[in-house]
């Protein structure tokens, strides 16, 4: 499963957190620190095995709760339209 960003979305980065302006619903989403190196990564990698990798030498934490929080994550941001899956 592949997933983007809708490029009507404008992302900024504000200490360590991440602010979401959708442009067209006027609405605005935050990421807390975690969150934000989250999607941070995986748009770097665009591969959910390899974000979780990278994260995994960051946080202490078990993988299969890393990989849920993931998950979790990525699915509340399709639903909220700030991902599309491709």
């Amino acid at each position: 499963m592949k997933y983007v960003i809708p490029e009507d979305l404008l992302l900024q980065t504000v200490v360590d957190e991440m602010v979401i302006l959708d442009s067209a619903s006027g609405k605005y989403y935050t990421l807390d620190i975690v969150a934000t190196r989250m999607i941070n990564v995986f748009r770097e990698t665009a591969s959910i095995d390899r974000t979780l990798s990278i994260l995994l030498g960051e946080y202490d934490v078990e993988a299969c709760v890393l990989r849920q929080d993931l998950l979790d994550l990525l699915d509340k941001m399709v639903k909220a339209g700030l991902l599309r899956i491709v």
